[in-house]
């Protein structure tokens, strides 16, 4: 897997979605999104949250045991480095979260994975997660996606461009040493980069403002929606800590390719890799860039969001080092979760 670069959370980049960061959509409008309390607000420290009829799944790790976990999680990878770690985020009506921890030289961390019945065209997905301070830097991270067929495991195909009948995925990232929050994407039209077209997750953030803090609490959500068949109409955005700080899609935001990441607000030359070319083509921008063509994560209506894959993906770590990754508070809905909030 290709090396990445990341970093602490500094909220201010919501501003990119303001008026100069966002063009206009084919139709004339942009979708407008909430931020701040959402479905949670209704349910304090999210209390019986599960029962409302908009949410498809809740995790709490208010387990006894990790093996506990098993009556709600399909694939459980190296069970070993987890524990419940009695530390829970800020609103969190519980009193304990997941710990992943992770030794250099000792595997490459652990993963729960899950399958989503029976799958839906747009959720949203909201969770916490604490990095301890000295945590090594995160080779992959929190994926959502679909399979056709579906599977009670995850599945391979780094650095290969799905067909659009068979997967797709985004995870939310803390890219690499630099700890900076971004995707990771794979669809069926995604970008290669060189030497030979390789398929890498595709990137969109690269805002150093998006910092990872680590050694606190943070909310991170992520929205996914189906495109229809023959359409580039699909969408995805992320909020942390309630505020928006991306949202992709048919017209939306300007910006240019240089291989594999989209560069918000930048014009002049670009490039993409040329697949009938077997090599680069260059390609020039209007100042500011052009819309984004949006996503066309399928082209057969069967395949659909129907997959969470929670992972803790360490590869570059020194001999020994202790890394430590805790999440907490996972809600999928089928509509805004926002923050959790205290109770009475």
């Amino acid at each position: 897997m290709r090396p990445r670069s990341a970093a602490s959370v500094v909220l201010v980049a919501w501003v990119m979605l303001t008026a100069s960061g966002r063009s206009t959509a084919q139709d004339g409008r942009i979708p407008e999104l909430p931020e701040g309390p959402g479905l949670a607000a209704k349910y304090p420290g999210d209390a019986g949250i599960e029962n409302d009829a908009n949410v498809v799944f809740v995790e709490n790790f208010e387990a006894k045991s990790i093996d506990e976990l098993r009556n709600r999680w399909e694939t459980i990878g190296s069970p070993e480095i987890m524990s419940l770690a009695d530390d829970a985020p800020p609103g969190s009506g519980g009193k304990r979260s997941l710990m992943m921890r992770h030794v250099g030289g000792q595997g490459t961390g652990g993963h729960l994975y899950r399958r989503l019945s029976p799958g839906y065209d747009k959720l949203h997905v909201r969770f916490y997660v604490k990095f301890d301070r000295d945590c090594a830097p995160i080779h992959h991270f929190f994926h959502v996606g679909g399979y056709h067929p579906p599977t009670a495991y995850p599945q391979g195909g780094a650095g290969e461009r799905p067909r659009g009948d068979d997967r797709f995925s985004t995870g939310v990232e803390p890219f690499g040493d630099a700890w900076r929050w971004d995707y990771y994407s794979y669809w069926m039209e995604m970008r290669g980069s060189p030497p030979r077209g390789q398929t890498w997750g595709n990137s969109f953030i690269r805002d150093p403002r998006l910092n990872v803090e680590r050694g606190e609490w943070h909310c991170l959500e992520l929205m996914m929606k189906m495109n229809d068949v023959g359409d580039t109409n699909g969408e995805q955005a992320l909020w942390i800590d309630g505020k928006l700080v991306s949202h992709l899609g048919r017209g939306f935001p300007r910006g240019k390719w240089v291989y594999d990441t989209f560069r918000l607000d930048e014009g002049g030359e670009g490039v993409r890799w040329n697949d009938a070319l077997s090599g680069p083509e260059r390609l020039s921008f209007p100042p500011g860039g052009s819309p984004f063509e949006g996503f066309r994560w399928r082209r057969d209506d069967r395949l659909k969001l129907n997959f969470l894959w929670v992972l803790c993906y360490i590869t570059q770590a020194p001999q020994g080092h202790v890394s430590k990754v805790q999440f907490d508070g996972i809600v999928v809905s089928k509509e805004y979760v926002g923050p959790a909030i205290r109770g009475g």
